[in-house]
């Protein structure tokens, strides 16, 4: 599919989301647990010649006047609804997105860590704003087909998603957690037999995976406004449920039909989630997330509440049945519909809500390193599904290795708190001071790279000394106790005792329990992990 942009932008090739042509069929969808859109031919390119134009509904192209703009003869295209509008191409310095231009960076990582110091992990850092954050249109995007009119995030932004895998890595996220008895399945890549370990909180069965669904969708939310800053508004929630046409966006309002009333009884509980006797329903956030996500009349474990279905009430709203290419009931390629951000950024707020009426900060540790598990989870499974994409500098390759190091010393380095892993991270340029903490390498190869190993900045110690923390400069660094330690510098090695990482007051930041569980892996004599 081509964009041709009349507002006077370059031309782009789309990807291959909006090539495929998709079956309607009426089916129990795994994704959103109702109606699902299914391709016969996922492959195969749109027979039906679908070409398309961007535009900007500011103005026409140079040349065309106001209502003057050429008629499309394809069966579908894309209007941008705001933004650039038109002026003189020759003038303009705006250039559009494309699959060419990609991310930031590229691959599942995605970011380009330009002017840092050290190769910079998106799960724990943010990505850079998108190069096309500059001069791409505001709003949604208008996506039409067989004469009817959706909703889409702009191209530019579904043009990075598709070079990233988001949308597989999102329609997989899921599959993942249905591969025990009575999962729905659905993987197109066999993603319960990958390397990507599956989750034992499996969809609709704990409410883990109702947390977990609150945690994947706010890292796909916080990580498209941190590339689209000044468009962040494409990724924002209603402020509360809709109900009714004039809360919708226009091309939305004249299809617009009133909810049955139970699901407006459970909008309301959501939207007031912060009244105690709302709050009182639900033990904890995950009590909560399974409320909302999962079927409606679906038990919840420690709770006489069942499930609403509020969510997938909001997906099957949003349907055009003529239209699915980028349709909010389409599993493949939903993300891409400005709906999708609507209603999930409003699940976002009613989690937010919970939280701050719960008395929990969103500066958390604890709720960070939640949603970083979710944004390695998903670069993994991008790298099942494209082996081709450059990982982000921060995640670990999936592996089935065990043992202390793995399960609890490896976590504490990569946590979003400490961020050991951010400068010491293992991608193919190499980590700060040669020291491996974290990233694309295994656990035994990072422990191959400590025990024994002389440190570039401690003198005369070695990295890991097995059984003896005392004499490990990894355990005196991170303790505090270098600088008192008794370095001696040499003609290989310096002598930094600072205390790393640092805290804000600059003492340690590991806790002591942190601190006792790393000394004491050393004190067992830092044992390998086993595979």
């Amino acid at each position: 599919m081509r964009i041709n942009d009349l507002a006077g932008l370059s031309t782009a090739s789309f990807g291959k989301g909006s090539q495929r042509t998709f079956g309607l069929l009426s089916c129990v969808t795994p994704l959103l647990l109702g109606a699902c859109i299914v391709s016969a031919n996922p492959d195969a390119e749109d027979t039906a010649g679908a070409g398309g134009s961007v535009a900007g509904a500011g103005g026409a192209p140079s040349g065309a006047s106001g209502g003057d703009a050429p008629t499309s003869t394809t069966t579908s295209s894309w209007t941008g609804t705001g933004g650039v509008g038109g002026g003189d191409p020759s003038t303009s310095t705006a250039t559009t997105g494309s699959s060419s231009t990609g991310a930031a960076g590229g691959g599942a990582g995605g970011s380009s860590g330009t002017g840092s110091t050290h190769p910079k992990d998106h799960c724990v850092d943010g990505f850079d704003p998108h190069p096309s954050d500059a001069t791409m249109k505001d709003g949604p995007a208008e996506y039409i087909k067989n004469g009817q009119i959706d909703l889409t995030v702009q191209p530019e932004v579904i043009a990075w998603m598709e070079e990233n895998e988001w949308q597989a890595a999102h329609f997989e996220w899921h599959s993942i957690r249905r591969c025990g008895p009575g999962g729905l399945g659905g993987s197109r890549v066999d993603i319960c037999n990958s390397a990507v370990p599956v989750p034992p909180d499996q969809e609709c069965k704990t409410t883990g995976d109702g947390y977990q669904f609150l945690a994947m969708h706010r890292h796909m939310i916080q990580s498209l406004k941190q590339l689209w800053p000044k468009h962040s508004e494409q990724f924002e929630g209603f402020e509360k449920f809709p109900t009714t046409a004039e809360e919708l966006p226009e091309q939305w309002r004249a299809d617009f039909r009133p909810w049955s009333a139970t699901t407006l009884a459970n909008a309301k509980i959501a939207d007031e989630i912060d009244k105690p006797e709302n709050l009182s329903r639900f033990p904890d956030e995950g009590a909560l997330g399974m409320w909302i996500q999962c079927f409606a009349g679906v038990a919840i474990p420690g709770s006489s509440e069942r499930a609403s279905g509020l969510h997938g009430d909001l997906h099957f709203k949003w349907v055009r049945p003529n239209n699915t290419d980028h349709g909010v009931g389409n599993q493949f390629t939903n993300i891409d519909n400005y709906m999708f951000w609507k209603l999930h950024g409003w699940i976002d707020k009613v989690w937010e809500k919970y939280r701050v009426a719960k008395g929990l900060s969103p500066d958390d540790p604890k709720l960070k390193d939640d949603i970083a598990a979710q944004c390695y989870e998903m670069d993994a499974i991008a790298r099942v599904i494209n082996p081709s994409l450059e990982p982000n500098p921060g995640t670990s390759t999936p592996t089935t290795e065990s043992g202390v190091f793995h399960t609890a010393v490896r976590p504490i380095f990569e946590s979003a708190v400490h961020k050991c892993s951010g400068c010491h991270a293992a991608p193919s340029t190499g980590p700060h001071a040669g020291l491996s903490l974290g990233g694309d390498i295994s656990s035994a190869d990072i422990v191959a790279g400590l025990v024994n190993k002389p440190s570039k900045g401690g003198g005369q110690f070695r990295l890991v000394v097995p059984g003896n923390p005392d004499q490990s400069w990894l355990y005196l660094k991170v303790s505090g106790m270098a600088a008192s330690a008794g370095c001696r510098p040499s003609a290989t090695a310096s002598c930094m005792t600072g205390v790393m990482p640092q805290a804000a007051d600059g003492k340690p930041s590991l806790t002591s329990a942190e601190l006792a569980t790393l000394r004491q892996w050393i004190q067992d004599g830092a044992p390998a992990p086993t595979q």
